[in-house]
């Protein structure tokens, strides 16, 4: 029986005071954790500092990072109970990540009759010639009108 790795990604919250230089060592043992779990890592987002919309562990700012990997579901439960000890992380969340084939997502399309013609120009570019006024004709009826 084979048993698939499946995609996942952990998104995380690491402490604020937490010094800038250290940040990326305290990512780097999330990615050795799921090394460690015979886990392979597909991609890794640099944390970076952000003000939280509210406190989590009494700390209202915090670096937000996030990683994807492959991995076998049944090594998840040891990754997890090995983050879930770990005092660098305030809080995580590790969710499997659904491929969607490509000839299941909709493609957005707009019916013919609503689309305009991009050949056609707007219909005052096309005024007919004969509609042009002479104005010396215009000013002899105006004085005939006005009786001057």
């Amino acid at each position: 029986m084979d048993i698939e790795a499946k995609n996942y990604e952990i998104a995380y919250l690491l402490p604020s005071s937490i010094p800038e230089e250290e940040v990326l060592t305290h990512a780097g043992k999330i990615s050795s954790l799921i090394e460690e779990m015979r886990g392979a890592i597909k991609r890794v987002e640099e944390p970076k500092k952000r003000r939280l919309s509210y406190q989590v562990k009494n700390q209202q700012n915090a670096y937000f990072g996030w990683t994807t990997f492959r991995m076998i579901p049944e090594f998840l439960v040891n990754l997890n109970k090995k983050i879930r000890n770990s005092s660098d992380i305030l809080r995580y969340l590790i969710v499997e990540e659904e491929e969607i084939p490509v000839s299941i997502r909709p493609l957005r399309t707009i019916p013919r009759e609503s689309r305009a013609p991009l050949t056609q120009a707007p219909a005052a570019e096309h005024a007919p010639e004969e509609e042009k006024l002479d104005l010396e004709a215009l000013d002899k009826k105006l004085e005939e009108i006005l009786g001057k």
